[in-house]
């Protein structure tokens, strides 16, 4: 008897965590990655070739790894900055994978970005983003009622029939960010192009998104001969998406080689559809190895679910080549920096360049 309990609870959970993912997923609101500056194109097409040269990252969030296979993302991105033209160029791919296949979500985008120089240290960078979008629902696998015989036992034509569904389109994304060696601060606007993505005969659209976002740096030991920069960051970054709305704040403590992040995600005195928005807490450790960056970060679910999600891991790479080697004492003002690096170009141009 205390067997079949423990299978019963643990299918009522599994079925509720399920129900709330694809509640989530088919209203298709948009992956949001805790390591938002390591995936800083998905934030936002201005972040396109901020850096010195070339630069390639890789993020995996593995959600509520409680629940096998619930929820897993993948970006994989590359970009490029052209002194030159002043202008940076990018790609990304974008995979959201859940219930091990059931939804899934690709993405290939192509960015651009252009950076004018409005003051003495002071950039603006207005960015667009075009993407190619692919949605599969597969149900191959699934089980509904009428499949099931007496005693819940599988009929052996469950599963057949029409049970896979594909819808393509193209979309666009638009930004602008203004920054300098101290602080960062911009907006994004996703989901331009209006398409039905619905799956039956009931339309359904992916809801505008809006993102604010920005943060201060304080340098509390400047960078000298022999000891590097030490510091304090504060950012924030605040989303509405349709009735959904969700702020993350936090801060990063950078001493060489080693980043550390906390940030809160929530608004506790506003709800989303009747329930307190107390999302969690984001740990976060980076260590920078010569051209490359490793971070990870874990997901503290400070809501109901966090019994049995087991909250959210993250892993993220960054990886710099073709870089300037020019020395210049501070490291840019937003997370993900790379340290200790400024590009070539005029006497003040290139001071903050190499943000991540």
């Amino acid at each position: 008897m205390h067997t079949f309990e423990r299978i019963l609870s643990y299918l009522i959970k599994s079925t509720f965590v399920l129900c709330c993912l694809l509640s989530i997923s088919v209203r298709a609101q948009d992956v949001s990655f805790s390591q938002m500056y390591a995936t800083p194109m998905y934030l936002s097409p201005s972040f396109t070739g901020l850096t010195q040269g070339t630069r390639m990252s890789l993020t995996y969030r593995d959600q509520w790894p409680g629940i096998a296979k619930a929820y897993r993302s993948y970006a994989l991105a590359a970009d490029h900055f052209f002194d030159q033209y002043s202008s940076g160029l990018g790609i990304m791919v974008l995979r959201d994978d859940s219930g091990n296949g059931l939804l899934v979500r690709q993405d290939i985008s192509a960015l651009y970005a252009y950076e004018i120089e409005i003051a003495r240290d002071i950039y603006v960078r207005p960015g667009i983003e075009f993407i190619y979008k692919e949605r599969n629902l597969s149900l191959l696998d699934a089980i509904f009622p009428s499949d099931q015989g007496d005693g819940g036992v599988a009929l052996p034509s469950a599963g057949s029939g029409n049970s896979e569904y594909n819808h393509k389109q193209f979309d666009a994304a638009a930004s602008a960010m203004i920054y300098n060696d101290n602080f960062w601060f911009g907006f994004a606007m996703h989901n331009l192009v209006k398409s039905n993505v619905g799956v039956t005969d009931i339309e359904t659209y992916n809801p505008f998104k809006t993102s604010v976002y920005g943060g201060y740096k304080y340098r509390y030991k400047d960078k000298a001969r022999r000891n590097d920069e030490q510091s304090i960051t504060l950012a924030f970054n605040y989303r509405m998406q349709q009735n959904f709305n969700q702020l993350d704040i936090g801060t990063y403590w950078y001493i060489n080689p080693m980043e550390l992040g906390l940030w809160y995600r929530g608004i506790p005195f506003a709800s989303n559809g009747g329930l307190i928005n107390n999302d969690g807490l984001i740990f976060i450790l980076g260590i920078n190895v010569g051209p490359a960056r490793l971070a990870y970060s874990y997901d503290w679910t400070l809501s109901e679910l966090s019994g049995y999600s087991n909250g959210a891991n993250e892993l993220s790479l960054i990886y710099r080549f073709n870089q300037s080697v020019k020395k210049h004492k501070s490291r840019g003002a937003i997370p993900c920096s790379a340290p200790g690096y400024s590009g070539s170009g005029s006497k003040y141009r290139r001071k903050t360049r190499s943000f991540f």
